[in-house]
């Protein structure tokens, strides 16, 4: 008898705090894309939004059209669609702090392929059209 008492007072705290660990509200979904993917996703999205932003002389309404079917050529690069983009953004805009470290890793990515010294490190204005 005292065995059972002793095992239980080892056995339940261990079984509540892996009940506890594995409910972790903040854990990223599987169903929304890591950091890396998103990253990636959001440098060519910014890239091509730049782009377009100049040829259109920055009217972003003017744009949207021809963004809209250049965002088809990103997602299918990464093999992603657009409702895990705004699954994912959904997520992000709910931890601003992921969604801050990954804007940056964006921004590295572009000075990195477009060989520039520095871009603005400000990228909230930056609005994604999906």
């Amino acid at each position: 008898m005292k065995n059972i008492f002793t095992a239980s007072k080892v056995l339940l705290p261990l079984l509540v705090a892996v009940a506890l660990a594995s409910c972790n509200p903040d854990r990223r979904p599987d169903d929304v894309l890591d950091d890396k993917a998103m990253a990636s996703f959001l440098s060519e999205a910014y890239l091509l939004e730049s782009f377009y932003a100049i040829e259109s002389n920055y009217s972003y309404d003017a744009m949207t059209p021809e963004v809209l079917g250049a965002y088809d050529d990103i997602l299918a690069r990464h093999h992603v669609s657009r409702e895990d983009i705004e699954r994912s953004l959904e997520y992000y805009s709910k931890h601003p702090d992921q969604y801050a470290a990954i804007q940056e890793q964006a921004r590295q990515i572009v000075e990195q392929q477009t060989g520039a010294d520095t871009i603005s490190a400000s990228l909230e204005d930056t609005r994604l059209v999906l």
